[in-house]
């Protein structure tokens, strides 16, 4: 029995190269900007760093073992700036998936059509483009129970109930992975196959699924094969966009090495920095300028990578059910040139 998946592996190279060239910038700019919205072509994190201090009772002598800051400000003066930051993340955040939901209508019918056109394909798939988001964010509010269990562990563990901390953890860190697990697999079956059958049928995301759902179920064996090539090639593109990334935001992150090392002498010291809010917002506007530059730089690098992959998707699909065949004519003149 032939593997889609596999065989597809080829076909989607062709394809692939038969919209990108001959190379067309102004149609390469247009998939960079859809690129830059579906999300998948950097990465971030964040991480933090908890001290302690020890010392002896008091009139002893202070104790050698920690450093003390003196910070200019207490922990209440600054958790409205911190609140009003996770805010303003948020509704960014949540701006730029609704835009990301939207593209995903733009990229396939590109795909589809052979053709960059964003505002006709937005206003012919915009309220579907709604229904995805909403569905998206649903799917995100299933991990928020688990991470505030999470939160709640290291509450617990910073306050000393080292037990009830313990048992937090053990309870929802699998938990975390499971459903973890559990929404990217519908996230990414969504976005590959839902979306085009929601295309082809004009319907909304809940449709989608139910008409996909008989051809899943019945090519079980197809998609998993599927799922375990994407898997491969998830690491294939992820060491790649480590290596492209890293040398990207090196040569991105030199300049802003260099005005820092300049400006904060000039300024009065890191101490005069931190305690000034212009210069923390100056500073968090470079950090984010930063940030889309990385994001826009490495999104014209992934263009042919996510057309690939997208492609590949459409190819499996077409495959296991004629009837979601979204790219019948040039299937057909890939396969009969090969």
């Amino acid at each position: 029995m032939p593997w889609y998946a596999v065989e597809a592996l080829d076909d989607a190279f062709e394809t692939t190269k038969s919209l990108l060239t001959p190379l067309d910038a102004r149609q390469w700019l247009k998939l960079t900007l859809v690129v830059f919205f579906l999300g998948n072509v950097g990465g971030g994190g964040s991480s933090g760093t908890a001290g302690s201090s020890s010392g002896t009772p008091a009139g002893g002598p202070p104790g050698p073992t920690g450093v003390e800051m003196d910070f200019p400000f207490t922990f209440g003066e600054v958790l409205p700036v911190v609140v009003a930051v996770v805010a303003v993340a948020l509704v960014v955040g949540l701006l730029y998936g609704l835009v990301g939901s939207v593209m995903e209508f733009v990229f396939v019918e590109s795909l589809r059509r052979q053709r960059v056109r964003i505002r006709p394909y937005v206003d012919q798939h915009f309220g579907q483009a709604l229904g995805l988001f909403a569905f998206r964010v649903a799917l995100g509010l299933l991990v928020v129970v688990p991470v505030l269990g999470l939160v709640a562990s290291v509450v617990s563990f910073a306050s000393g109930e080292l037990q009830f901390s313990a048992g937090l953890f053990v309870v929802f860190v699998p938990l975390l992975v499971l459903l973890g697990i559990a929404v990217a697999l519908v996230d990414g079956f969504t976005t590959n196959f839902v979306v085009p059958v929601m295309i082809l049928g004009n319907v909304g995301v809940l449709d989608g699924w139910r008409r996909f759902w008989p051809t899943l179920t019945g090519q079980w064996k197809q998609y998993g094969v599927y799922v375990l090539v994407r898997v491969g090639l998830a690491l294939g593109v992820g060491l790649l966009a480590s290596v492209v990334g890293g040398v990207f935001s090196a040569v991105l992150l030199a300049p802003l090495a260099v005005i820092g090392v300049l400006a904060v002498p000039a300024l009065g010291g890191l101490g005069a920095i931190v305690s000034n809010p212009i210069a923390i917002a100056v500073a968090v506007a470079f950090l984010l300028g930063y940030l889309v530059l990385l994001t826009a730089g490495l999104a014209v690098v992934f263009v042919p990578i996510q057309t690939y992959l997208r492609y590949h998707a459409l190819l499996v699909l077409g495959d296991t059910e004629s009837e979601f065949d979204l790219i019948p004519e040039l299937r057909r003149d890939v396969r009969r040139t090969a």
